[in-house]
């Protein structure tokens, strides 16, 4: 056996590599090997008191820690049968907005964007392009002020408690945001406006993958919703561990997730907007046609276009939200502490991220499961990887390292929420 390591993978969160297994000369399979050790969120929750667990569960990810509360609240509050005022959530959902916001963005340029110029930084985009980074950076502090004006700080914000918020904003501290509204919104149509003109990768996802998202009402998904599948399956949040399973596989620490009829999928801003287009604001839908974006939209490529529409729409929702906003006399509803078992789910900006809980009657946990994104994207990622390298020579293969890279980073992958990339292992 052969052991070679290449350059890290770059531009995601967390350690792994690609692995390479030759038979007579040729690519004959490939493994992504997520080898950054587990991080064992799961098991640190265990004994801790329900109130901690938005908290801890946020540190799961830098980047979407709003998600990881969205979702461990709505746990809680179905074990303590707590409904929300009218208030409360839609302050939710724009903290959510927020986050989706300069995830998407942070993902879109800073992240990705570079693979399509050739190039290996924003950085380096600054030195030829300064206007489109002058427009990112005002475009993501605009998400990050919102952040850190409903949840007390921009990183790892620490206002959501079961039953609303521990403290909430008053209508001035939305003054400023409002009036600096349409200056982003200009930044936004132009970035994207930029992002269409680029040249993209032929390339399309099997037919045999399937788009799961949340599906919530007239509601484009985010907060909340049942599970829906490009199929037509359809289940709630509570039947997700009956119809869904995470699996582990001998080379990876991450864990991988499929239906349990064995059908694959993905998660994300394509599996939303092919299952929900209908459900965005109309003036985003009316942008998507200009620019024939329409689902299904197979090429994963594409999803920066897509994720790019979503900031757009959150944008336009979010102004909504703040110019509607009334001062919140009572920001958290009354509650008992009771045991039970309850389950969350909402669409974080890398897919549908679900919990579930065990409380016992001092309210503390007594079992914790979380299924982020990134492994329920892992094995049509893996299959993408594989469709790009098999069949190739050793030298071939070594060579396609790189487009291999592109295509992970097509998923937004964050290794270090998976909590269980590149260096390149031959096995010949």
């Amino acid at each position: 056996m052969e052991i070679r390591e290449l350059k890290p993978l770059t531009r995601v969160e967390g350690e792994g590599r690609v692995i390479l297994k030759f038979k007579d000369g040729l690519v004959e399979d490939v493994y992504i090997n997520i080898f950054e050790p587990p991080r064992f969120f799961e098991g640190i929750l265990k004994g801790r008191k329900f109130s901690s667990v938005m908290d801890i569960t946020a540190r799961i990810c830098g980047i979407c820690p709003i998600a990881y509360q969205m979702s461990s609240v709505q746990a809680i509050e179905s074990i303590f049968g707590v409904e929300v005022f009218s208030e409360i959530e839609n302050l939710r959902r724009l903290f959510y907005y927020s986050e989706w916001i300069s995830s998407h963005v942070l993902h879109i340029f800073f992240l990705h964007l570079p693979d399509f110029l050739g190039v290996s930084s924003i950085f380096d985009i600054h030195r030829v392009q300064p206007e489109v980074v002058k427009r990112v950076l005002r475009l993501k502090e605009y998400g990050a002020k919102l952040t850190e004006l409903i949840g007390g700080r921009s990183s790892h914000p620490v206002s959501v408690v079961v039953g609303g918020f521990s403290k909430v904003p008053r209508k001035e501290n939305f003054t400023k945001l409002l009036s600096d509204f349409d200056k982003v919104y200009e930044d936004a149509i132009f970035l994207f406006e930029y992002l269409a003109s680029l040249n993209y990768p032929e390339y399309s996802l099997g037919e045999e993958v399937l788009f799961v998202s949340l599906i919530d009402g007239d509601n484009y998904p985010i907060l909340k919703g049942e599970i829906y599948s490009s199929d037509g399956f359809v289940v709630s949040k509570n039947e997700f561990s009956d119809y869904f399973v995470e699996y582990e596989l001998p080379y990876s620490n991450a864990k991988f997730c499929k239906r349990k009829d064995g059908r694959h999928y993905i998660v994300g801003p394509l599996a939303r907007f092919n299952n929900s287009f209908e459900k965005l604001l109309d003036s985003v839908k009316q942008l998507a046609l200009k620019y024939r974006i329409t689902p299904p939209v197979m090429n994963p490529y594409k999803s920066i276009l897509v994720r790019m529409l979503e900031v757009i729409d959150c944008l336009e929702r979010g102004r909504s939200v703040m110019e509607k906003y009334r001062d919140i006399t009572k920001p958290v509803v009354d509650y008992r502490v009771v045991a039970g078992v309850g389950t969350g789910i909402s669409e974080a900006p890398r897919g549908v991220l679900w919990h579930r809980y065990r409380l016992n009657s001092d309210g503390l946990v007594e079992e914790a499961d979380i299924v982020p994104p990134t492994s329920q994207n892992q094995y049509v990622m893996e299959l993408d990887v594989r469709r790009c390298l098999a069949g190739k020579t050793e030298k071939e293969s070594l060579e396609k390292v790189e487009e291999a890279e592109k295509l992970i980073r097509n998923y937004d992958p964050c290794i270090s929420c998976a909590t269980h990339f590149l260096r390149v292992e031959v096995i010949s």
